[in-house]
């Protein structure tokens, strides 16, 4: 029962920080959309949802970065068998979710040159 309760904290604890990431994340991508045009640029395109899709991603990848590097070893629920993703491992999956929010990035630019 104990490690029941212990995994139901831990659990809503992850999707309070998705949560605030996520808000933050977005009111800056907003931001950076209303100062680019709006959203009126990807109008007639499927673009918006790869637009999203990378970023996303991106964001979902850094978080399960850093919760298992980090956030894994400080909550409620303590796993005998847990262990941080080796450096290579994290190094590849930060260029990875880097490239994906750079990535979506570069298809605003480049939907904004083009019209």
């Amino acid at each position: 029962m104990k490690k029941s309760l212990q995994f139901i904290l831990e659990m809503l604890r992850l999707i309070f920080i998705l949560f605030l990431i996520l808000l933050f994340y977005s009111l800056i991508n907003t931001f950076i959309i209303e100062t680019a045009g709006g959203f009126e640029i990807f109008e007639g395109t499927n673009l918006l949802t790869v637009f999203f899709l990378l970023q996303t991603g991106g964001l979902l990848v850094l978080m399960t970065i850093f919760y298992r590097n980090k956030l894994q070893f400080t909550g409620w629920y303590k796993g005998e068998h847990f262990k941080p993703f080796s450096k290579k491992l994290t190094q590849r999956l930060l260029i990875l979710s880097i490239s994906a929010i750079i990535g979506s990035y570069l298809i605003l630019v480049f939907r904004m040159l083009t019209m």
